[in-house]
């Protein structure tokens, strides 16, 4: 049989003519459509977060709240299908009730991750797939609202991409509920859509949006309540519908249901605000309340702009800048439109405008009247003045009854000093001379930006006073995040507006390259790859494991409590599954508070062991590699004292460095399955300062700061580190730290020290030739403080008459309160060199003291002991001493 070419051409097209007839027809589906966009903001995301993708089985951005969102969407998971009517009631800050209220619950988010759970992925695992997804869906509800409420697929990408990338979402990248916020622009939507045709489909799509809004994310949720209400008053007088029977019936209903439906999910945070008293304090919202100028600082995850706002006053606390193009693509749109013709106004309408004329005058002098008394309360605001008249007429209250009395003017009549085009500001929302996108663009910026100022700003006071949910909001800057939304879509119809000026002045420029190009140019500014991320604790550790096959009457404490360490305790939670006491959470338990206040410096009481077994704790497990080296003889001495009085009994140690101890009073069956540790033998204080010189930094502190303070009287510089070592371990020979009268033992040990110290040939060369008056002078400047010439000649006199030695006129400067504020500082810094480094500050390899100021005026500046440790602790230097636990 022969084939003709044409045949075999006829044969072989008619395959690829079908696919390509079935691949075109599947592209027309709504379905695969929407799919492309999310895989296209996939796509976008993978490449502004490089290399976050290549890590998801373990990356976090820090090692602090991506810890307490993993536990969360895990217990989430866990409670769902253990007990789910008791699904507030954690596995955390045990006995307490309710402890999952104590931050978001985040069940909206986590369901969506369910599948991932049930075939077996870690909770941070879970966590990195869920952040990745939330920038992906965050483009994606954007895009579809730009989409929706403009009519323009490329309006919809530019909004998409500001509202996923924009600078500040780096910055929430600690924190997944808050980075998760695709519903934000859904149920904005949704609520166009219904205004737009008020069917019951769309009504319950608008209900559904309400609902995962709330169930994902309390905050994000109450932040939109007020623009969605302002705005669904805007989109009913834009069409018409205050008489739409439909409308409002149907919208009720579908909220009311979506209302109903949350209940469960926001009374378990009413009781526990009634129960623990949760509320922020004003002076907590104020220290999280931006000011304008934060706007011009950004989170310097971003490339482009990562030092901008170094110069701006506490630019570091909220980096809240959008990016240069939002804002230069959102001026684009308020260029002078073409203003369409005025509505002709029925004859009823006509009457009623008519009718609400002669309230004009009426309220120009109630705005001038409140305008006055707004001047007037903000001098007295909350002050005794007038029979404290003005702490109840407070400035948050007369200016936004001012606010309230303007806009009800604009809504009768315009001043005639506007020259506007329309009678009103009614007039004005029905026009065309602006879209709907515009007037949600142009809310959602206003409101986000200045409720960001919380404090700073009079609304965000009335909000906090009138409305319960606000009191519990701590970080109010995040309203940025509905200014973002808002730019994004003014951006859009920025873009827009660019693109037909420039295909109108230029043929051959199409849109459509417009568009492409500014997308591409709004990713190049937001991108933050390389990011910087770290690996974290995706799996369980040994004494985790343990616990989780452990069968307990109680819970479980970690120490040390506080900071970072309880991010990792939450963590573990998820693993061993069991109550854990400690944690960390928006709101903090005040068994944990405690228990930090009672381990959190000095010597540990026996206080703490009367807490844990009331608790009831069944388990104490001290994370070793975590306690302070300066620290390590206080908990040491606490555990050998709990040890030897029956009160806590050792188990084992797991992977060499965390001791597990079960609690005997609720746990008296447990039994010990090694030998104690050595380092639990404790020996007198000089002993182990000659074996760990960090250990000078731990208590008695004041020691080896009063002997610091007593070189720099005697001589004027600082000591030198073998010489002050050995005087230290003289000092504190055979006292044990920990026994009862140490106080008073080191206290008679110094004054015997000082009485050898006058005796020494140093000091008699220095001072013997001197009369009373030159010796108490020469002290005194040696320790570079000012004392006033009456007590210098107190202490002289004293001295002449005998009622003073020059070792106790010595030993008063040594510890005058203005010598030892000076010196606390320099004394601490002086210390972590020769605890952690072994050595001097001038020594090799520094060669000068550039290090030790360096040190010096950053703990003056920021007043952190703590960060002053860490930096030590990272040191090569000091690795070499470290000793494993």
């Amino acid at each position: 049989m022969t084939i003709s070419v044409n045949d075999t051409r006829g044969e072989l097209k008619a395959p690829g003519t079908r696919w390509a007839g079935r691949l075109g027809r599947l592209g027309q589906l709504g379905i695969v459509r929407e799919v492309f966009v999310i895989l296209v903001f996939c796509l976008l995301t993978t490449i502004v977060t490089w290399p976050y993708v290549t890590r998801l089985r373990d990356v976090v951005v820090d090692t602090g709240d991506p810890y307490l969102c993993a536990w969360i969407l895990w217990w989430d998971y866990h409670q769902t299908f253990t007990n789910p009517l008791h699904l507030f009631d954690a596995n955390v800050f045990y006995p307490l009730k309710y402890s999952l209220a104590f931050s978001e619950n985040s069940y909206g988010i986590a369901l969506l991750f369910f599948p991932l759970f049930a075939i077996g992925l870690t909770p941070l695992t879970v966590h990195a797939i869920a952040m990745f997804l939330g920038f992906a869906l965050n483009g994606y509800g954007a895009f579809r609202l730009g989409r929706t409420i403009s009519g323009s697929t490329a309006i919809g990408w530019v909004s998409g991409i500001v509202f996923a990338f924009v600078p500040y979402r780096f910055n929430m990248m600690s924190q997944v509920m808050y980075l998760f916020s695709p519903w934000i622009p859904l149920v904005f939507e949704a609520l166009v859509l219904f205004a737009r045709k008020s069917s019951n489909k769309r009504a319950a799509w608008l209900g559904f949006a309400f609902f995962m809004s709330g169930l994902s994310t309390i905050t994000w949720w109450s932040f939109s309540l007020i623009p969605l209400l302002l705005y669904a008053v805007i989109l009913a007088t834009r069409y018409d519908l205050w008489r739409e029977r439909a409308f409002w019936k149907r919208g009720i209903v579908a909220l009311a249901i979506a209302g109903v439906a949350l209940l469960p999910f926001l009374v378990p945070y009413v009781l526990a605000s009634r129960l623990y008293g949760f509320k922020r304090s004003i002076d907590e919202i104020k220290r999280n309340s931006a000011w304008p100028s934060h706007w011009l600082s950004v989170e310097n995850r971003n490339k482009l702009w990562n030092r901008m706002g170094e110069g701006v006053y506490e630019g570091w606390k909220f980096k809240l800048f959008p990016g240069l193009l939002p804002i230069l693509f959102s001026l684009a749109e308020l260029f002078p439109q073409r203003t369409s013709p005025p509505r002709m106004l029925s004859l009823d309408e006509s009457n009623r405008r008519h009718s609400y004329q002669h309230w004009v005058p009426f309220l120009d002098v109630i705005i001038t009247f409140f305008f006055a008394l707004a001047l007037i309360s903000i001098g007295f605001d909350r002050t005794n003045a007038f029979l404290n008249l003005f702490d109840h007429l407070t400035s948050e209250r007369t200016l936004s009854l001012l606010t309230l009395a303007i806009a009800v003017r604009l809504c009768i009549a315009y001043p005639k000093f506007l020259h506007a085009t329309r009678q009103n500001l009614v007039e004005t929302l029905r026009s065309q001379d602006r879209s709907d996108t515009f007037w949600l663009g142009s809310i959602l910026c206003v409101m986000g930006f200045f409720l960001s100022l919380g404090w700073n700003f009079f609304l965000y006071r009335i909000l906090y006073e009138l409305l319960p949910i606000f009191k519990s909001v701590r970080v109010v800057s995040r309203w940025s995040l509905l200014a973002y939304l808002g730019l994004g879509l003014l951006a859009g119809l920025g873009v827009r507006n660019l693109a037909e000026r420039l295909e109108l002045r230029y043929q051959s420029v199409k849109q459509q390259s417009v568009f492409i190009v500014a997308c591409v140019l709004l990713l190049i500014e937001f991108n933050g790859a390389p990011l910087s991320i770290v690996r974290g604790e995706s799996f369980p550790d040994a004494v985790t494991l343990r616990m989780k096959q452990t069968t307990m009457r109680g819970g479980i404490v970690y120490l040390p409590a506080g900071g970072d360490n309880n991010y990792r305790y939450m963590l573990r939670a998820a693993d061993h599954q069991k109550p854990l006491i400690v944690g960390t959470s928006g709101f903090n338990s005040p068994i944990e508070d405690k228990i930090e206040i009672l381990t959190r410096e000095g010597a540990i009481k026996d206080e703490l062991m009367t807490l844990l077994e009331s608790v009831p704790t069944s388990y104490l497990i001290i994370a070793n590699p975590a306690v302070p080296p300066e620290r390590t003889m206080d908990y040491q001495v606490f555990l050998a004292r709990q040890l030897s009085a029956g009160r806590l009994r050792y188990i084992n140690r797991f992977d060499g460095q965390d001791d597990l101890y079960a609690v005997v009073q609720n746990e008296p069956q447990a039994s010990s399955e090694a030998t104690l540790p050595v380092s639990l033998s404790i020996g007198d204080w000089a002993g182990m300062i000659h074996d760990d010189p960090v250990l000078m930094l731990g208590q008695p502190l004041q020691l080896s700061q009063r002997l610091y303070r007593l070189h720099m009287v005697t001589t004027g510089s600082m000591p030198r580190f073998n010489e002050f070592k050995t005087e230290l371990e003289e000092l504190s020979r055979g006292v044990v730290i920990g026994a009862e009268g140490n106080e008073e033992v080191l206290s008679k040990s110094f004054g015997e020290f000082v009485n050898k110290w006058i005796g020494a040939k140093r000091f008699v060369d220095a001072f013997a030739h001197l009369d009373d008056v030159q010796y108490v002078n020469q002290l005194i400047q040696n320790a570079g403080i000012s004392v006033e010439s009456d007590v210098r000649r107190q202490f002289s006199s004293n001295l002449s008459n005998g009622q003073e030695t020059r070792a106790t006129a010595l030993l008063k400067i040594v510890d005058h309160p203005r010598f030892i504020e000076k010196e606390n500082n320099r004394s601490l810094v002086l210390l972590h060199y020769f605890g952690y480094l072994r050595r001097n500050p001038d020594d090799p390899p520094d060669g000068d003291l550039r290090g030790f100021y360096f040190w010096l005026d950053d703990l003056n500046r920021n007043h952190s002991p703590d960060k002053l440790a860490s930096a030590f602790k990272l040191t090569g230097e000091y690795h070499q001493f470290e000793k494993k636990p």
